[in-house]
């Protein structure tokens, strides 16, 4: 009998708590938002959906985080109730990683660290490996949706050592997935589909130090990770021939 009374009670109390928690003061009355610096208060704020005279205890902060898991710079996020009447929001944003581009330049997407299209551009945000799409890749990846179709390019333009940043200019992906470097001057280093591409820095990096002369350099292919194969253009060669006889 001392049980039931005791769980009879325990009942009582509960129910006591959450009318309280129910009362108006208990209301969700304000949002404090912290981590967003791309992300605009109106889109937190429209996305949350906080309801007029919505108790605090009953707001569903489960649902909130995943509406704005949602917004393409969102990362990550955590959605609190901090007693008595505020939802606090701490959200942690994406990183620009690159940006992928048409041939024709019309169309330029931002990424972000994990893939992610977070912004689409008239121009090409400055500070970023660029790298250029077959319409194809860009047209089937849109705002808020992980990237597909250029996944290699984007890793290997992240990985790029830094005494290889200043020789590259832009990266190019074709719809099977091969990438190639374009070089300051004319050279396009050719990184293919498959290889490892930290192999293929280094024996690129060997060129590019002054392992082989750079004279009328064409193409390095580094199809071969460890071998790499060296294209001269051929009227450059014959020009530079006729200078050296004269």
């Amino acid at each position: 009998m001392a049980k039931w009374w005791l769980l009879v009670g325990l009942v009582i109390t509960i129910g006591f708590v959450v009318s309280v928690l129910e009362a108006p003061f208990f209301e969700a009355r304000s949002v404090q938002v912290s981590g967003i610096a791309r992300t605009s208060d109106g889109a937190v704020m429209e996305t949350i959906a906080l309801e007029p005279d919505k108790a605090l205890l009953r707001y569903d902060t489960n649902e909130a985080q995943e509406r704005l898991a949602t917004l393409p710079w969102v990362k990550s996020v955590e959605v609190t109730r901090q007693w008595p009447s505020t939802v606090r929001v701490v959200v942690r944003e994406r990183s620009v990683w690159a940006t992928l581009g048409t041939p024709s330049g019309t169309r330029w997407l931002v990424l972000g660290d994990d893939g992610v299209v977070v912004e689409e551009r008239l121009t090409p945000p400055t500070g970023v490996p660029v790298i250029i799409g077959t319409e194809t890749i860009v047209d089937q990846s849109q705002v808020g949706e992980t990237l597909a179709g250029a996944e290699r390019a984007l890793e290997i333009s992240h990985d790029l050592p830094l005494q290889l940043d200043p020789w590259i200019t832009t990266w190019t992906t074709d719809d099977a997935g091969r990438v190639s470097a374009h070089l300051v001057g004319s050279a396009v280093a050719e990184f293919g589909a498959f290889e490892d591409h930290r192999t293929q820095f280094v024996s690129l990096a060997s060129i590019l130090d002054g392992g082989a002369p750079l004279t009328c350099l064409d193409t390095i292919d580094l199809s071969v990770a460890d071998t790499p194969v060296l294209h001269r253009n051929a009227t450059c060669m014959s020009a530079a021939r006729e200078m050296t006889k004269s």
